[in-house]
């Protein structure tokens, strides 16, 4: 046809789009939308690649790019310019979780992108940073690349016929892969327009007037080197929206010195801010894995306190991840800190104390954390009082009742037009991280026009008005009831209007949040070294490592 462009098309495989990723070549401009997928999510690609099941198109613009340091997953690329870069249109979802778990390594902290292939069970699975892979998981990144495969299967000797022949199933379904990949090139905005429109319709839509002012907007996905373009990276980690303020005191604390010195005069120059961003999102990223896999928070919302992150972060630039019994003793100072306050002095002055306590040693730095709370955790007991989540002890109370994993009582469709249903656990990541996003309180009132705080609240989206929450409570099982903190031996009773089940919930309620937190804060248990270490070891007093902040080092420390 006449006047028509008609793209090229293409198959590629995986190994080809990582050389790409690595020359520069691919630019994935930073929609509105990052990368949004979950662990579950990148599981089920690698199953569909093996199972040559089609995962869908990718659609490219091909056209000229700058020089830029590029982030793509956790693979960094100083990208040269190029006459030929790919700016991916759709497709970013899929492209980034491929190019990231075939780059990852034992390092990798996203666990979207440590992906495994059990040799016993024969599927995909995914680990946290903290957990130790086994031996009989062959990593991705190991499957794409034939001479880390030969060194990985020579260090298993007890590798059976079937286990190699495994190997060679899944590292050929990885590397011979073909993506159908449909590709514009130039000016041609209009035909790109009119492909994206037809290809965009399974799947989460993006927004076109958005994606196509970010494929015109530079610079494209580049290194963090301001506070808006940090936010924009860690918002990726759906953790929730980090503030200007936790950005700039995570920085400094990563930097050293005062925390609370002035930032706009704290750079060098351009390379010096670019590092320090840098340093400090890798650092971030540890933090989010760190407080959703040890201490059990699953966003930033529900973080009592915010001074845990810039504290954190320096622990991780300096440490790494917290591991063994500093990560258990970092646990106690964020979980008993925010149940008897972690800033008595006041944020500021506390934020400052804290990150001067992290130097010289990971286990000694949580110990001297903990030595700064107020003492009197022993005592504790839940404020069920407290339901509104811009106070620590709500926070608290709602971690409480997630702890029960609670169950959605009604279909709710999320902002991505996605369908739970009844029985799903609210504490799902992507369902959780919906409904703590949204205007309305996440803690549903039992009984409307009833306060009695959270003994008259469960974890769970708004409910229809025509819908009474109790009525549904009262036609749920015994399971449901529980992970709602409802007895069903008692049942759920009208009384007639609720309220006795309601008042003898306030007990049930009280004691979950009060054993959850116990079973992480464990007051009343030694803060010491572990016991392992005891043999062989000098006594020591962490105070003796303790850097007073007017001696503390650093870059322009004030």
């Amino acid at each position: 046809m006449a006047g028509v462009t008609q793209p090229k098309v293409s198959r590629v495989a995986p190994p080809q789009l990582v050389d790409w990723a690595r020359s520069g070549r691919i630019r994935i401009p930073r929609f509105q939308r990052s990368y949004r997928w979950e662990y579950t999510d990148a599981e089920k690609l690698f199953d569909s690649i093996l199972r040559g099941y089609p995962i869908g198109n990718l659609l490219m613009w091909r056209k000229p790019a700058p020089a830029a340091e590029i982030d793509l997953g956790e693979l960094r690329i100083s990208a040269p310019a190029v006459s030929d870069a790919l700016s991916v249109v759709d497709g970013q979802q899929r492209l980034t979780t491929l190019i990231g778990a075939l780059t990852a390594s034992e390092e990798t902290v996203d666990r979207r992108f440590r992906i495994f292939y059990d040799l016993r069970d024969k599927k995909f699975l995914s680990t946290p940073h903290s957990q130790k892979p086994r031996d009989h998981w062959l990593p991705v990144w190991v499957a794409g690349d034939n001479r880390r495969l030969i060194a990985w299967q020579r260090e298993r000797s007890w590798l059976t016929p079937e286990d190699y022949d495994l190997c060679d199933e899944v590292t050929t379904a990885i590397r011979t892969y073909e993506i159908p990949m449909y590709e514009i090139e130039g000016d041609d905005e209009q035909a790109l327009r009119e492909i994206f429109d037809r290809m965009n319709t399974f799947g989460k839509r993006l927004n076109r007037a958005e994606i196509f002012q970010a494929l015109h907007a530079g610079p494209l996905d580049v290194q963090p080197s301001g506070l808006d373009a940090l936010r924009e990276r860690v918002s990726g980690l759906d953790f929730g929206d980090f503030t200007t303020q936790i950005l700039m005191q995570s920085v400094m604390a990563v930097r050293g010195g005062k925390v609370d010195r002035d930032f706009r005069h704290e750079f060098d120059n351009d390379a010096d801010r670019q590092h320090a961003f840098a340093v400090t999102e890798k650092a971030l990223r540890v933090v989010v894995d760190f407080l959703r896999e040890e201490t059990g928070i699953p966003h930033l919302r529900l973080l009592p306190y915010a001074l845990f992150v810039p504290v954190l972060a320096r622990y991780a630039a300096i440490f790494g991840r917290p591991e063994g019994r500093g990560a258990e003793l970092l646990r106690r100072w964020i979980w008993r800190g925010s149940a008897m306050g972690a800033a008595p002095q006041g944020n500021t002055v506390a934020l400052r104390r804290n990150a001067t306590a992290i130097s010289g040693d990971p286990v000694l730095s949580a110990q001297r954390l903990l030595k700064m709370l107020p003492p009197g955790g022993e005592q504790w007991t839940p404020d069920l009082s407290q339901t509104a989540l811009n106070r620590a002890q709500a926070r608290l109370n709602m971690l409480g009742l997630l702890s029960l994993h609670p169950v959605l009582l009604t279909d709710y469709w999320d902002e991505d037009g996605n369908r739970h249903t009844p029985g799903t656990r609210i504490d799902q990541p992507r369902l959780l991280a919906a409904l703590l996003a949204g205007k309305t309180s996440p803690l549903a009132p039992i009984l409307s026009g009833w306060e009695k705080g959270m003994a008259n609240r469960i974890v769970h989206p708004p409910v229809d008005k025509q819908v009474d929450v109790l009525s549904l409570l009262a036609t749920q099982g015994p399971e449901a009831l529980r992970s709602h903190c409802f007895d069903e031996n008692e049942r759920v009773s009208y009384n007639p209007d609720g309220t006795g089940s309601l008042l003898m919930r306030a007990d049930v309620v009280r004691k979950v949040i009060a054993d959850h937190v116990q079973s992480m804060a464990l007051w009343g248990f030694s803060d010491g070294p572990d016991p392992e270490s005891w043999f062989g070891e000098t006594s020591f007093d962490p105070d003796d490592f303790f850097v007073p902040d007017e001696l503390s080092g650093g870059n322009n420390a004030a």
